[in-house]
């Protein structure tokens, strides 16, 4: 939307320089999206007016023009024949400058000619280029053509779509009279005295066109605009054409009413029909394009045909030219979802959809028709003779109310009551105060004020948002709170499919005879059997997901679909001794390893437990520890049990071959099952942001050789103890066995990571410290270290 700062100033007094104005209106939400310096790039054109025509001997084309500026009459040679004698006329005297170029006294067939008359396009005042631009009779001779199109300042806004009332001067005047408190001086609209003609319309289709205000005047003589009303139109990006049509842009333009005028002698029967289009009719449009109508397609018609497709473009047949006498004005509320998909089937949107498809208030019809009315009377010479408004269902704003309490919990600052009904009465709301709550309604220009909220964004908009410290809004909530348990589950979910995990849901009826005995060891051996079982071989619940997730990985290698990776969250089913049955969350992951290589299946047991670690790591529970134990279904020396706080709360490892034949799964798995509420710290605990580390860290390897069963993880706990606290982090690299380092040898290669919070650790104190966790290695494994 296009603004201009002389013609807003018309209804406001604007107290501020152009910029602060910008940002003033962008802080109270409506966004200034540029600022536009408005000049005229002439010099020395004065108002002429045409004293005498006559032909320019040998030329068929020109004519010479004798024009007077009150001081003197000379003659202009002038292509254009547009001109008639009395008009007053641009006239650019010698040594006169139009943008770069200098007009001087020429020769024309032997014929001077003192300067030149201009057109709008030359003048930079428009796009007409076929003849003299006609100012207004008004104008003075003599009169600077700059004082006539003054500069002025153009502000580029991006209206909302929930605010069409601001797609005009008014409504955007009325918002810098909230924000700086100022009076709103709107154009008077004297009240024509008219008969009442409700047979000039009928509405046909009452659910497409909520309001229909019309105007029928006579006498009228179509005219270019003055000056004044051109320059105004220019400035807001539309194109002067005549001063009936100027009237209706202007009034949509000032008001935000689009309208529209028919040569009233062109309607058949003199009468308005507002319906449907029939199906397949077509219609010529005011851009010269003929366009085919559908059934849902909303017009204006008269007793025979389509005169213009409402709310979006007038039709050629009815419209006002040269020569029209009586036109019949109207201002009318077309329901939006209509317009908008009119507008979109025909690929043709125009200032008045744009304005319409958002909604607009019926409310601004019959002001709107009565202001134009008053210009055509003032500008063309015509008189309101009829009058016709249908209006079946007029508008009942709601009321809304609001406390202060609540301005206070939604913008999160205190808002005296006065204060915030004085803030909306400047809206034009009306304001009661009623046990310290404020009972509005809105004005009638506004459609989009239903609820409180909407309200307080009228408050803190026009209070400024700049002025709202900064804190939360609304009630506290303590960010541990924000993190539910069931969060926890999402979040192990993201983590094991970020693994290429599936998940898999299995039946939680088991056979009591028929399930592997697979599980971790805190789970009571015995199931829970069912006393009146649907199926023989589904008579118990399942203690475990383990069982389930090995036959699904069966399954899908039977159907030549092997290495399955597969994981579970389900409840368990675990009998106590008082025969009560306590129902633990189990979160159960299982791998199958097609190939049955030995260094596939450890090299899918670090990265399972390192899973599980990570599960626990993302819901803030950073210690995941892990223990050689012996569990059912799984090998012996490949699985350890997942402690939390030293306590088991799992099971991770190998499954044990037997394990794997009586569900007839070829080649190897892992398998890992653990108390999910254990391990996630039932999903309660707040992550906590620790500062980037200020200083680098060192990172040295060490390679340990053992011999006999020992577990890594049994190095990691010696490693991680010796090291202080600036040992930050330990990952192991390899494990290896060979015939070069004999029978019962392995080689374990880690990585250290060294840093300190306070300083930059020197390689004298790191190479104490890895001394330290070497001499500790051999004494307590009979360790053999390579640094």
């Amino acid at each position: 939307m296009l603004i201009s700062l002389n013609w807003l100033k018309d209804y406001v007094d604007i107290p501020v320089d152009v910029s602060t104005l910008a940002e003033r209106l962008t802080l109270a939400g409506n966004e200034v999206d540029g600022i536009h310096e408005q000049d005229v790039n002439f010099e020395g054109v004065v108002v002429a007016e045409v004293k005498s025509l006559r032909p320019l001997p040998g030329s068929t084309k020109n004519q010479i023009a004798s024009v007077t500026t009150g001081s003197a009459v000379v003659d202009v040679v002038t292509g254009a024949w547009n001109l008639g004698v009395g008009d007053r006329v641009p006239y650019a005297v010698p040594g006169s400058r139009l943008n770069d170029r200098r007009i001087e006294t020429k020769s024309f067939l032997g014929v001077a000619s003192a300067g030149m008359l201009c057109s709008a396009i030359e003048l930079g005042l428009g796009e007409d280029a076929a003849g003299i631009l006609i100012l207004d009779q008004g104008a003075t001779l003599g009169q600077d053509l700059r004082q006539l199109y003054p500069r002025d300042t153009i502000l580029a806004l991006e209206i909302k779509s929930n605010r069409p009332d601001l797609l005009c001067h008014l409504g955007i005047a009325r918002e810098v009279g909230a924000i700086f408190n100022l009076s709103l001086k709107e154009p008077k609209i004297p009240k024509a005295r008219t008969k009442d003609a409700p047979e000039l319309v009928r509405i046909e289709a009452p659910d497409g066109c909520r309001r229909f205000v019309g105007h029928l005047v006579a006498g009228i003589t179509v005219a270019p605009s003055p000056p004044w009303m051109q320059a105004r139109l220019r400035s807001a990006g539309v194109r002067p054409i005549s001063n009936v049509v100027d009237i209706t842009n202007y009034v949509m333009l000032e008001a935000g009413q689009p309208m529209h005028a028919f040569d009233y002698q062109k309607l058949k029967d003199g009468r308005v029909v507002v319906r449907r289009a029939r199906e397949g009719e077509e219609i010529a449009c005011l851009d010269g394009k003929a366009r085919r109508l559908t059934s849902s397609d909303m017009v204006v018609a008269d007793s025979e045909r389509a005169q213009g497709v409402a709310g979006i473009i007038g039709g050629a047949d009815s419209a006002v030219e040269q020569g029209t006498t009586e036109i019949f004005l109207e201002g009318a509320t077309w329901e939006p979802r209509s317009i908008r998909r009119t507008a979109s089937r025909l690929g043709l949107r125009t200032e008045a959809s744009s304005r319409f498809e958002k909604g607009l208030s019926p409310a601004l019809s019959l002001p709107a028709v009565d202001r134009a009315a008053a210009l055509v009377a003032e500008l063309a010479g015509g008189k309101s003779t009829k009058s016709t408004d249908v209006y079946s269902e007029p508008l009942k704003q709601p009321k809304i109310e609001v406390t202060a309490q609540r301005v206070e919990r939604v913008l999160g600052l205190k808002i005296k009551p006065a204060e915030a009904a004085a803030i909306l009465e400047r809206l034009r709301f009306s304001v009661q105060h009623s046990d310290g709550a404020l009972r509005t309604q809105p004005p009638d220009f506004r459609l989009d004020c239903t609820i409180p909220e909407d309200l307080v964004e009228e408050i803190g908009r026009v209070y400024g948002y700049d002025r709202v410290p900064s804190t939360l809004p609304g009630e506290r909530t303590p960010v541990r709170d924000l993190y539910q348990s069931q969060d926890a589950d999402e979040v192990a979910r993201e983590v094991l499919a970020g693994r290429e995990l599936d998940e898999a849901v299995t039946n939680s009826l088991v056979s009591s005879t028929g399930t592997s005995d697979i599980g971790m060891p805190a789970a009571p051996r015995s199931l829970v059997r069912i006393e009146n079982p649907m199926a023989e071989n589904r008579d118990a619940l399942r203690r475990s997901l383990l069982p389930g997730l090995l036959e699904a990985l069966a399954f899908n290698a039977r159907q030549d679909q092997p290495g399955a990776r597969l994981f579970e969250l389900g409840w368990g089913f675990w009998k106590k001794t008082n025969n009560a049955v306590d129902e633990p969350r189990l979160l159960a992951i299982a791998i199958h390893i097609p190939s049955g290589a030995g260094d596939a299946a450890a090299a899918e047991l670090r990265a399972l437990q390192a899973t599980v670690a990570t599960v626990r790591n993302r819901l803030a529970v950073t210690s995941t520890d892990f223990r050689q134990a012996e569990a059912a279904g799984f090998h012996p020396g490949r699985s350890a049990e997942v402690l939390d706080a030293g306590e088991p709360i799992g099971i991770v490892g190998e499954v044990h071959p037997a394990a794997l034949a009586e569900v007839d799964l070829p080649g190897r798995a892992v398998a890992a099952e653990v108390l999910f509420d254990r391990l996630t710290g039932g999903g309660r605990r707040a992550p906590q942001a620790r500062p980037l580390p200020r200083f680098p860290g060192v990172r040295r390897d060490l390679t340990v050789v053992i011999r006999g069963k020992i577990a890594s993880n049994d190095l990691v706990q010696v490693i991680r103890q010796l090291g202080g606290y600036t040992l930050r982090d330990i990952s192991m690299l390899s494990e290896y066995q060979g015939p070069q380092l004999g029978a019962g040898a392995r080689s374990l290669s880690f990585r250290l990571q060294y840093q300190a919070d306070d300083r930059t650790l020197t390689n004298e104190e790191v190479s104490t410290v890895q001394q330290r966790i070497i001499d500790g290695l051999k004494q307590r494994f009979d360790a053999e270290v390579r640094s």
